[in-house]
């Protein structure tokens, strides 16, 4: 049987020098001679031959050949990506304060006759205490108990500004640890205002590790006083993100009560309350939280088979004397395969992307996600497994697009080997999905991977120039980093990053685990010889004194908030100027401020602005110079306006 040999074109060397020559009238008049002793014709005779010498190669190059030279360049075709979901739970009461295992099966339907399956991330410890109360305690006590119960609307846990001390204090309708030692909390990060962090680069080497220090505590009902928690699991890196956060409550090894016995809520003692608490501040942008629920659990879509035997494909087995075994192949049950560990009569092999570099007797195995097959070696590349041998396998299975179910689909769980309690069992919980579920993917085509592999090898891996530092700097993983400035000053470069920050936060500074992830970030990719300094703005700190006259009907004021919005709006260091923010360096002229507040309409008209710097260069009251690496915050505006008399000037 002939193998089926793809043609990108069947034209011969004959063909394509004939219509190239009847090409020729279109171009040009004055060619006539089309005999082989003109050189013009001997040129499209080497075209003619180089053409279909290429076509010819072409021709031999598959999809395989293409895989092998993306696999040569480091960039393997992505496998399919499972959909994930978040799920709120309402457990019975007999499973109260029992743990529900990761891994827990989910049966999900979305209006149709298919079945996805789905299972559980993480163990949640499942409670029937609810949150009914949420109070930031900073200056003074604010409610936000309402936004955490209600869809489309968010909160700051610690206020616009977070300094230490301030807290913010859980209120539950029951105490939280009287029937366990451990509680689960979902934070729902409220991100839609937000860039996207960069996500992790594939080595996964550099990750953020906050400045912040936060305290959990419990308080105990029945003293009063506040127990420390420890923290087993915060996937929300102390509140910068959303996630899980595992607590667990005072056993005998803990830390004794703190003296400190105060609760800042009225009716405190109807509540059991958590409180976190801010040890040591940090934060680039104030936590801003959706929702904390308990009983909340994220599932994905992918199930886990243990110890299946495979099944061999064609002729794989030894019992047809006539069968090949060598390069066996042997199918998985389900597909696609998310990952496996493989067994040959109880010896685990190893998968490699092919045999090229395998042994006659090296334990190897080629994966075919998609299709759900294993393929062993041939006694030359990779070892034979011997006549009628027993091949197993634990795999994850799942993935893909169709895992993208609606937020109206049907939950159910179906684990009926696992007891919560006597006679309680998952199928017992009823499940609410929070929203729909997202992120499946399908493996990636050739195609796909060709395109990325370009864009990839367009992007700077090195820091050479200034814009590789740049374009470097502003990539760093996790972090959202809203201008980047460098300068050199021989083998010294410095890297002022500026951290993503809402409108309302005046003078953004990254924190030193900000700074230190950058560093490190860059350190990997630099010279050897290369000084690198990674560093926050210098921000020169601003007083002004705004004086003229306004418009009469504004003899009430309310203008003076107007004009300090003005000024500061457009002195902002992400935002100011034209719109992307103050530029480094840039010289700060009176007469700018003095056309910035005019455009008001309460204003008639600025005879002055006066500015105090505290830093940078005052030339004058007028005029302030910076160096490259510094930018303005506003510390302060005066505003004195008298109203002009009707009568004029």
């Amino acid at each position: 049987m002939g193998i089926d040999v793809p043609e990108l074109d069947d034209r011969d060397y004959e063909e394509l020098l004939e219509q190239a020559k009847k090409r020729i009238p279109a171009y040009s008049d004055e060619w006539t001679d089309f005999n082989p002793h003109d050189p013009g014709i001997t040129i499209l005779e080497v075209l003619a031959w180089l053409t279909e010498t290429h076509t010819y190669q072409l021709d031999q190059i598959t999809d395989d050949h293409r895989e092998k030279f993306l696999r040569l360049i480091g960039h393997d075709r992505r496998p399919p990506t499972p959909a994930t979901a978040t799920v709120e739970l309402s457990p019975p009461q007999a499973a109260t304060g029992k743990p529900l295992p990761a891994g827990t099966r989910l049966a999900v339907t979305d209006g149709t006759d298919d079945v996805y399956r789905f299972e559980t991330d993480h163990e949640v410890v499942l409670t029937a205490a609810e949150i009914e109360r949420v109070v930031t305690v900073g200056p003074g006590p604010t409610e936000h108990g309402e936004a955490n119960r209600t869809d489309g609307m968010f909160y700051r846990p610690f206020g616009d500004t977070v300094e230490r001390g301030d807290a913010v204090y859980l209120g539950f309708d029951r105490d939280p640890f009287e029937s366990t030692d451990r509680l689960t909390l979902s934070v729902d990060y409220h991100d839609v205002d937000l860039p996207e962090p960069t996500p992790p680069s594939e080595d996964h080497s550099v990750t953020f590790t906050p400045s912040v220090e936060l305290v959990w505590e419990h308080r105990d009902p029945e003293t009063g006083r506040w127990r420390s928690l420890s923290v087993t699991e915060d996937e929300t890196n102390a509140l910068y993100e959303g996630g899980l956060i595992e607590l667990v409550g005072a056993t005998a090894d803990s830390p004794p009560p703190t003296r400190d016995s105060q609760c800042p809520i009225d009716d405190a003692d109807d509540y059991g309350w958590v409180r976190c608490r801010v040890e040591t501040s940090g934060y680039e942008i104030p936590p801003q939280i959706d929702a904390i629920r308990t009983n909340v659990v994220t599932a994905s879509h992918a199930a886990s088979v243990t110890d299946e035997r495979l099944s061999p494909v064609g002729n794989a087995t030894g019992s047809d004397a006539s069968a090949r075994l060598d390069g066996q192949t042997y199918a998985f049950e389900n597909r696609p395969i998310l990952s496996t560990t493989v067994r040959v009569d109880g010896q685990r092999y190893v998968e490699v992307p092919d045999f090229d570099a395998s042994g006659p007797d090296d334990p190897h195995y080629v994966l075919d996600r998609e299709r759900g097959r294993v393929t062993f070696g041939d006694g030359e590349t990779g070892r034979v497994p011997a006549p009628n041998a027993t091949i197993t396998a634990d795999y994850v299975y799942g993935g893909g697009k169709e895992g993208n179910v609606s937020s109206t689909a049907v939950w159910q769980f179906t684990d009926s080997n696992t007891q919560l309690a006597t006679d309680v069992s998952p199928a017992d919980i009823d499940v609410v999905p929070l929203c729909a579920a997202t992120g499946g993917t399908d493996s990636e085509t050739i195609e796909e991977a060709l395109r990325r592999a370009r864009r990839d090898l367009r992007r700077p891996y090195r820091a050479v120039t200034e814009d590789d530092y740049r374009y470097l700097a502003s990539r760093t993983p996790g972090l959202r980093i809203s201008r980047t400035k460098v300068s050199v000053d021989g083998d010294r470069t410095t890297v002022v990053v500026v951290p993503y920050a809402p409108p309302d936060v005046p003078s953004p500074e990254p924190s030193a685990g900000f700074l230190e992830t950058v560093r490190k970030h860059l350190r990997e990719r630099t010279l050897l010889t290369d000084r690198v300094h990674v560093t926050g703005p210098r921000y020169v700190r601003l007083e002004l004194t705004v004086t003229g006259h306004t418009r009469p009907r504004y003899t009430s004021g309310g203008y003076e908030e107007d004009v300090t919005e003005a000024i500061t709006s457009y002195l902002h260091p992400l935002y100011g100027y034209d719109g992307d923010g103050w530029p480094f360096g840039r010289t700060l002229e009176g007469s700018e401020l003095v056309d910035v507040v005019s455009d008001l309409d309460a204003i008639d008209r600025v005879t002055d602005v006066t500015i105090t710097a505290h830093g940078g260069t005052a030339i004058d009251e007028r005029t302030v110079l910076i160096d490259d690496t510094s930018l303005f915050a506003v510390e302060d505006v005066t505003v004195d306006l008298t109203t002009t008399d009707n009568g004029g000037r």
